[in-house]
């Protein structure tokens, strides 16, 4: 007799549990071995079940406002009794690998949490990357880089001034956060006609600042003293001066929009 009775004919007990392979008919006639198969066999299918629920709570969506969203998972459940007797012999191998499944269990539960608690975290950075991109938006728009509204002639009707000219003058004060700009126009879009000056705010956190000699385009709203559009350059100019010279006609028989 050999000195390991779960094995016949390089048959071992527990693989031919898990892989389900016939058993021969010396391993049959076993009564231990017969017994130690069987035991193994229900231990693998207690294994399988809870690999499956490791499964389950891997491809099931975490719940935001849920503090352990797989509390299923990290509950081992309880060994089923066996009516089998088993022979007195060294432990199974099977019983260590469940012991290890159980750990990995734990383990991959936290990790499931851990990703449900960076996906709020992340709801919050992603917020926060929103915001900062609608004040840069906000930014481009300003310093005329950003596209043309999205109704250009709706947003002339909201402005009271549009001209385009040459900084005459630049006058900033310490305890005021607004420069006041003296323009020379060159072009008024609106109204039709200016006079051969105008001023108006700029906040002191305009890019680029204004300085004397900048050609530039400006746009302020109505009720307003400070500009909704500071665009200097040449090429920032031509732009908005596209834009602005297609929807004006348009914007003299359009409402401003409340708001």
């Amino acid at each position: 007799m050999a000195a390991e009775r779960n094995e016949h004919d390089g048959v071992d007990a527990l693989m031919a549990a898990i892989t389900g392979e016939p058993l021969p008919d010396a391993a049959r006639a076993d009564a231990g071995f017969m017994a130690e198969h069987a035991s193994a066999t229900a231990e693998v299918a207690l294994l399988r079940e809870q690999l499956g629920l490791i499964g389950e709570a891997l491809s099931a969506p975490a719940a935001p406002t849920a503090p352990h969203p797989v509390t299923r998972s990290v509950q081992a459940r309880p060994a089923r009794p066996s009516t089998l007797t088993r022979p007195a012999r060294r432990r199974h191998p099977v019983l260590r690998v469940l012991a290890y499944g159980t750990l990995a269990t734990a383990v991959i539960a936290g990790l499931v949490t851990g990703v449900a608690w960076l996906g709020a975290h992340d709801g919050g950075a992603t917020a926060d990357s929103s915001a900062a991109q609608g004040k840069s938006d906000a930014s481009a728009r300003m310093s005329g880089d950003g596209p043309p509204p999205a109704d250009p002639e709706a947003a002339l009707a909201c402005d009271r001034l549009v001209v385009e000219g040459t900084v005459a003058r630049v006058e900033t004060r310490a305890d005021d956060p607004w420069t006041t700009v003296v323009l020379t126009v060159i072009r008024s879009f609106k109204p039709a006609r200016s006079p051969s000056q105008v001023s108006f705010l700029l906040d002191g956190g305009a890019d680029p600042k204004p300085r004397a000699g900048q050609h530039v385009l400006v746009a302020v709203g109505r009720g307003r003293q400070n500009a909704s559009l500071w665009a200097v350059g040449d090429t920032r100019v031509a732009a908005n001066r596209a834009w602005i010279a297609e929807a004006l006609p348009g914007s003299l028989h359009t409402a401003c929009p409340p708001g």
